[in-house]
C-alpha cells in the first residue's frame, strides 16, 4: 500500500508538469495556434486541443479522489485530497471565458460563458488552495520529532515549505489578474497555472519518492519491485 502510494504521486507529479509544456508544445509548434491567455483557453482554442485539459485535470482529479479513499492518513489529508478532487473536476467540466467561444451553453453543466467562467475559477482556486494547503501541511507532517527525523526528510519538509510559498505567490497572480488589475496583453495567467502546476508536481515527485527518499522507503520499494518481477 504505501509503494503504490508512492507510484501514484509520483504520475500525479507527472502529470501536473507535463500539462503546461503539451499546452504549449500543441499550441505552439504542432498546431501553429493562438498563444493561450491560460492553460484552460487550450479547451477552447480548436477541437485539435480540447482535449488536453480534460483529460489531464481530469487524471488529477480522480487521483486525487483514489488517494483520499485508500492513502489517507488522518482527517485533514482526506478533506485536502476530496476539496482537491472537487476543484480540479469543475476547471475540467466547465471552460474559461474565451473569444473562441462561439455557442451559448457549454460545459458538463450547459451553462453560460459568464457562469462557466465563475464555476471555473472557483474550482481553479479551491483546487489549487487545497493542494498548497495539503503540501505545506500533509505533506510535511511526521511520527517524529523534528530532531529525530532523518536529515533527508527535513530537507524535504524544506522543499516542500518553498514550493508551497511558490504556488501562493503564483496563485496571488492568477487572482490579481482575475480580478483585472493587470493588463491582458501578457498571459500571466498561463504563467502563473504554468508555476502552480511545476511547483506543484515537483512536491508530489518528492513526496513520491522520486528524489531524496529515506532507506525505509528504498527498502519498501525495491521489496515491491522484487515482488512484482
Amino acid at each position: 500500500m504505501r509503494t503504490s502510494r508512492h507510484f501514484q504521486l509520483r504520475f500525479m507529479g507527472i502529470i501536473a508538469i507535463i500539462l503546461p509544456l503539451l499546452a504549449i508544445f500543441l499550441t505552439q509548434f504542432v498546431y501553429q495556434l493562438p498563444f493561450p491567455q491560460s492553460i484552460s483557453e487550450t479547451a477552447t482554442i480548436a477541437w485539435r486541443t480540447d482535449w488536453l485539459l480534460p483529460f489531464c485535470l481530469g487524471a488529477l482529479a480522480l487521483f486525487s479522489l483514489n488517494y483520499a479513499i485508500f492513502y489517507r492518513y488522518d482527517l485533514l489529508d482526506r478533506i485536502l485530497t476530496l476539496s482537491m478532487f472537487v476543484g480540479f473536476t469543475l476547471v475540467a467540466a466547465q471552460v474559461c471565458e474565451s473569444p473562441y467561444i462561439n455557442v451559448e451553453r457549454i460545459g458538463l453543466f450547459g451553462v453560460n460563458q459568464q457562469w462557466s467562467h465563475i464555476i471555473h475559477c472557483i474550482g481553479a482556486i479551491g483546487g489549487f488552495g487545497a493542494m498548497i494547503l495539503w503540501i505545506l501541511l500533509a505533506f510535511r507532517k511526521s511520527d517524529k520529532p523534528k530532531a529525530k527525523q532523518s536529515i533527508r526528510k527535513r530537507m524535504r519538509n524544506n522543499i516542500y515549505f518553498w514550493l508551497g510559498i511558490g504556488m501562493i505567490a503564483s496563485l496571488l497572480f492568477f487572482v490579481v489578474e482575475m480580478l483585472g488589475f493587470l493588463p491582458e496583453l501578457f498571459p500571466t495567467v498561463f504563467w502563473a497555472e504554468f508555476a502552480m502546476l511545476l511547483f506543484g508536481g515537483t512536491a508530489c515527485l518528492f513526496k513520491g519518492a522520486a528524489f531524496l527518499r529515506d532507506k525505509k522507503t528504498q527498502e519498501d520499494i525495491d521489496r515491491w519491485n522484487f515482488m512484482h518481477n
